[in-house]
């Protein structure tokens, strides 16, 4: 930064020209010499000098916090939004954090967007959070959020308070992505309950506090488009919106739930014995496995559907035969460690999540 006149009443024209003839041209050189030195060479005041520097470090130099008071403040900003399912929120540490990205992989069919549902449902019904649900595949309906809220709570009147809490956005682009995440930093937000001709339409305007939750269903449907050609503006897109999502969950305090694809592994390179990515890997390729702050994989565990039918009653036999097993693993993460296998409803009959 360069010293400019007026900056305080000391710092006249003639004194920057008796600092420059000095060698003397911003505000880090004129620091690093010493006042009393730069006096007798310039034949400026003493007095001015001090003053000049009083006032540079008054507006730039940054304020002493400690250490304590840093941790104080990020826990207290720092909240945990539980998923609805026990299993997962032990390997999680209670749930999903504020301030974090968190990416699920997984192929098809193995209860990705189930396990998204049910956690916007939760938030939404339980903890009374607004969501912001963004479905690129358009394939999101109030007709897939009813059967879980009714399945969550017998109260009627629940179903519409529930889906007024949750925005969905379908957006056909990366731009259109970007567009629809800075609804994050409204402070407030006119939600609205799903209507039956779609999911991005409401025929009511309540008032909704500010968004704590987003989830990105799915992430690989916008970005691998981008992929064909690899080009330079192509790749910088990628990286632009990495660092958009992980800037608004730290400033906007909100939890952030982005769904990926797997890809085969290259068998051709050598990997660890029983390492996790021998079979399967992230979509998206090198730059984008480095932005999630954890990654989860699920997969459905062989033989799970139907099991243990023949030894239940009628009336329990139909709702076991909709049932699976799936497996949910932390493939990476600073702070979890373990490995999940829960119950979990079929994504084609409930797609709640237990």
């Amino acid at each position: 930064m360069r010293l400019t006149a007026g900056m305080c009443p000391a710092l006249t024209q003639d004194v920057i020209e008796k600092l420059k003839e000095c060698n003397i041209k911003n505000i880090l050189d004129f620091m690093k010499t010493d006042p009393e030195a730069l006096a007798m060479k310039a034949s400026i005041s003493y007095r001015d000098l001090c003053s000049i520097r009083r006032v540079i470090i008054a507006h730039s130099a940054a304020f002493v916090v400690r250490g304590e008071d840093l941790l104080k403040e990020a826990i207290t900003a720092t909240k945990v939004i539980p998923t609805g399912t026990a299993e997962l929120d032990r390997v999680l540490g209670g749930g999903v954090l504020t301030g974090e990205v968190v990416e699920l992989c997984g192929g098809w069919g193995v209860g990705k967007s189930s396990l998204c549902v049910t956690l916007a449902t939760h938030a939404a019904l339980h903890l009374g959070l607004s969501v912001l649900y963004i479905d690129p595949l358009n394939s999101i309906s109030a007709l897939r959020f009813t059967p879980v809220i009714e399945k969550l709570s017998e109260d009627a009147g629940t179903v519409e308070e529930a889906l007024s809490r949750i925005k969905v956005e379908s957006p056909a682009d990366v731009w259109g992505l970007l567009k629809a995440l800075d609804l994050v930093k409204q402070p407030y937000l006119s939600f609205g309950r799903f209507n039956t001709g779609g999911c991005n339409r409401f025929n009511s305007n309540n008032p909704s506090g500010k968004i704590k939750l987003v989830i990105l269903d799915s992430l690989a449907s916008i970005l691998t488009p981008l992929f064909i050609g690899s080009t330079k503006q192509e790749l910088g897109m990628i990286n632009q919106l990495a660092a958009a999502l992980k800037s608004l969950a730290c400033e906007q305090e909100v939890a952030i739930l982005v769904v990926n694809n797997v890809v085969q592994a290259d068998y051709g390179k050598r990997r660890k014995r029983n390492d996790m990515y021998d079979e399967w890997k992230p979509a998206l390729g090198r730059f984008w496995e480095s932005v999630p702050h954890t990654r989860l994989f699920i997969q459905r565990l062989p033989n799970s559907i139907r099991q243990h039918t023949k030894e239940l009653p009628t009336s329990h036999a139909q709702n076991m035969q909709d049932s699976m097993t799936i497996n949910i693993s932390v493939w990476k993460s600073t702070r979890l460690k373990q490995t999940v296998s829960m119950k979990a409803q079929n994504p084609e009959v409930n797609i709640s999540l237990f």
